[in-house]
Parts: C-alpha cells; sequence; structure tokens
C-alpha cells in the first residue's frame, strides 16, 4: 500500500475515534440533564407543599445566615462567640426598621429604664429632634409618650408630671409597684423591717436609748391626689394617748404624715433624728435638710404629720429659726387621738390640687387636718420613743383615693 492510502487510513482512524468521544460525552451530557429535570421536578413537588412562599424563604434564610457567618468567621479565624456578637449587633440594628406598631409594642416589654438605655446606645433613637409642638424630643421620648398613652388610666394621668416622656413612664411604674419605705432612719434597736426582702412593713421597737426613728417612702408626690393606710399589726405595750400614765412611765405615739423628698439620710448614721427639728438638740438639722431643697419643693410648709398621742396636727418650716420646746401641735377640726391596736388603719389623703392632708380612721374621714401643702412630697412615719412604750409593725399600702366633698 503506498503511502496515500496509508494516511488515509490514519485520518478514517483519528476520525472515528473522534465521533466515538463526541458520542461519549453527548450521552454524559444527557445523563446529567436527566438527573438535572429529576431534581427540577423534586423541587416543584416540595414548593407545590409549601402553602406560604414567603414562610419557605424565611425557614431557609437563618440557616443561610448561620452558615455564611460560620464560614466568614472560619476564613477569618474569629471565634464563635465573635460571631455571635456579629449577628446580635445586625439583629438590634434591625429594630430601626420596623413599624411604628412594632417599636411601640416591643417598647412597652423594655419599661422606662430599658427605653432610656436605647436611647443612649442607639442614636436612631436617642438623637434630638423638633417636635410637632416645636419643643425638642426625641424617638425614645415618642416611643415612652406612645406606651403611657397606650395603658394609663385616667387617675394615673392626674397624677403624672410633665418632665419628659421617658420619666414620666418610670413615675407611672413605681406608682403601679407596692409603695415601700426607701429609708429607715434611726438605730438598728429602734426601727427595721419586719422582713429584709419587703420593704412595705417596718417594725418599730424600744430601745434604751429611747431614741427617735423614721421611716421614709420612696414614692414622690407632685400634683394631683394620694391616698395611704398605714395598717398596724403585732402591737405590743402601749400606744394610745401620751398623756396616760402607766407603770414605769408613758406610753408610745406615733406620726404619720408628709415630708419633703430627702435623699440619703439613711446613710447618714442618724441615731436620732424628728423631721420637725423643734427639740433645741434637733435644731442644728434644719440647714442640712434645707440644703436638700430642689424647685419642686413648694412654699415652705416642710413637713406635716398626724400625731396619734392626741389627733394634733405637727408641722415644720425648716427655713424658720425659731425653737419652741413646748409646742403641742394644732388643733382641727374632726381631730381624734388614735389608740393603735391589732388592725387599727389610719389613711391620709393629700389633695395637692387643693393644698390639703386628710386623715381617715378605719376608714372614716376626721376631716381636713391641714391646708396650705404644695410641692413635692413622700409619706413618712416618725416614732415617738419615750419610757415603756412596746412595740408595733406597720404596713403602709397605696389606694384610690376616696371621693370627698372638700373644695
Amino acid at each position: 500500500m503506498d503511502d496515500f492510502s496509508r494516511g488515509l487510513v490514519r485520518r478514517i482512524d483519528a476520525l472515528e475515534e473522534a465521533r466515538s468521544d463526541l458520542a461519549s460525552k453527548v450521552e454524559a451530557l444527557q445523563s446529567d440533564n436527566e438527573s438535572l429535570k429529576r431534581e427540577t421536578n423534586r423541587v416543584a413537588e416540595r414548593l407545590k407543599k409549601k402553602t406560604d412562599p414567603d414562610g419557605l424563604a424565611r425557614e431557609n434564610a437563618t440557616p443561610r445566615e448561620e452558615i455564611a457567618s460560620l464560614k466568614c468567621g472560619e476564613s477569618y479565624g474569629e471565634s464563635m462567640a465573635e460571631v455571635s456578637r456579629k449577628r446580635l449587633k445586625t439583629e438590634h440594628l434591625a429594630l430601626t426598621t420596623l413599624g411604628n406598631d412594632a417599636q411601640v409594642h416591643i417598647a412597652s416589654f423594655l419599661g422606662a429604664k430599658g427605653i432610656a438605655c436605647l436611647g443612649q446606645t442607639c442614636g436612631h433613637f436617642g438623637m434630638g429632634r423638633v417636635g410637632t409642638d416645636g419643643q425638642m424630643t426625641s424617638l425614645v421620648e415618642d416611643l415612652a409618650g406612645q406606651v403611657i398613652n397606650d395603658s394609663v388610666s385616667d387617675y394615673e394621668k392626674s397624677v403624672l408630671v410633665g418632665r419628659g416622656k421617658v420619666k414620666m413612664l418610670r413615675e407611672l411604674e413605681m406608682m403601679r409597684s407596692p409603695l415601700c419605705f426607701e429609708q429607715l432612719i434611726g438605730s438598728a434597736d429602734a426601727i427595721r423591717y419586719s422582713q429584709p426582702e419587703d420593704k412595705s412593713k417596718i417594725k418599730l421597737l424600744t430601745p434604751q436609748d429611747l431614741h427617735d426613728a423614721i421611716a421614709i417612702s420612696n414614692h414622690e408626690m407632685r400634683v394631683g391626689r394620694h391616698y395611704v393606710t398605714f395598717h398596724m399589726t403585732e402591737v405590743e405595750g402601749r400606744f394610745d394617748d401620751i398623756e396616760v400614765e402607766v407603770e414605769g412611765g408613758e406610753s408610745g405615739a406615733l406620726e404619720l404624715g408628709v415630708i419633703r423628698p430627702i435623699k440619703d439620710w439613711d446613710k447618714k448614721g442618724l441615731q436620732d433624728f424628728d423631721p420637725m427639728c423643734f427639740s433645741m438638740n434637733k435644731h442644728k438639722y434644719r440647714k442640712l435638710l434645707m440644703a436638700e431643697k430642689t424647685d419642686e419643693w413648694g412654699d415652705d410648709l416642710h413637713c406635716c404629720s398626724y400625731y396619734s398621742g392626741e389627733g394634733t396636727c405637727y408641722f415644720a418650716n425648716w427655713n424658720d429659726e425659731d425653737e419652741d420646746d413646748d409646742w403641742e401641735g394644732d388643733e382641727w377640726e374632726g381631730m381624734e387621738p388614735a389608740r393603735l391596736v391589732d388592725g387599727f388603719a389610719l389613711g391620709l389623703l393629700l389633695d395637692l390640687d387643693a393644698g390639703t392632708l386628710s386623715v381617715f380612721k378605719d376608714g372614716r374621714k376626721l376631716g381636713v387636718m391641714k391646708e396650705g401643702l404644695t410641692g413635692s412630697y413622700c409619706w413618712f412615719v416618725n416614732r415617738i420613743v419615750v419610757p415603756s412604750s412596746g412595740k408595733v409593725s406597720i404596713n403602709v399600702k397605696r389606694g384610690v383615693p376616696p371621693e370627698t366633698n372638700d373644695p
């Protein structure tokens, strides 16, 4: 066979080999195509079973984000904790994309403290801006205001002070929580909590040194009408008219009333403190008390109380430099003494709209004890300790103000 024939045979063999290789590739492509069709059909069947396409997307979104986060962390050698913190940061920022109703709903769970922290940590919520009324406000203030508007009762609205919506929300939370005695001033032998975990109930005792003791509540009252009841239990010894003589000395009495908000006086280590400051050895406290004065104090009626021994009214102006050790309090229409026995309840109504303090004895109104009260006050109890006094536990409870015919 000549060279031409041999070359032609080689070309035919090469073409045959190429055809065979091409056929193999076509077969492989066809197989892949069939596999792809089967996979497509399976996905279609799965989608048909889903009634909510958006739900499927949401269902798969979290795993995709987790895989992406893990890959990102692994590629840069980050720890799982670091990746988790990044995810939390991203989720927090998503709050800014929620609608107004959703933000208010979330804010209702945060409370005043949480909303305030939100404004401090996120500029979107804390940044000041001019509101529709022309006053400076912020998104956290708006959120707090909407939470208040959505839940506040007519009575609660009447006693809230407009000092900022976040502060008003905090005050609303305070009003809805149990009233308690925040400060106990005096020796531990004279005054203590009945139970360490319950600050609404105190126990007054008789120490050997016969010092006074005072308890001040945590709630500051600035406007509106406020009612509180002091319940007496575990009474031992004499707690009636101070003039009644008993074997070994005199009986004991209490003062219950209102006092200007003073801070941290329970941390001063005072063993003998009377907020009226009329006796010569306590007159020195007046300047210290006046150092606590704020613009919310109002006029000069700084302390006012009902005296259980005779039913008289004691009050003090801490600006007054006069000393009067012999003053026995003022009489008032409806005045009655109170014999403190188990189950006895004394109610006080502070009406800052009318500027009055009224007394209720076991639910029965005695009358308006004092007029001219303005500004901010807290409730207080003062133990007048004298020889042969016993001990008593006092529980304080906030209540709905009773309707009266006072002007």
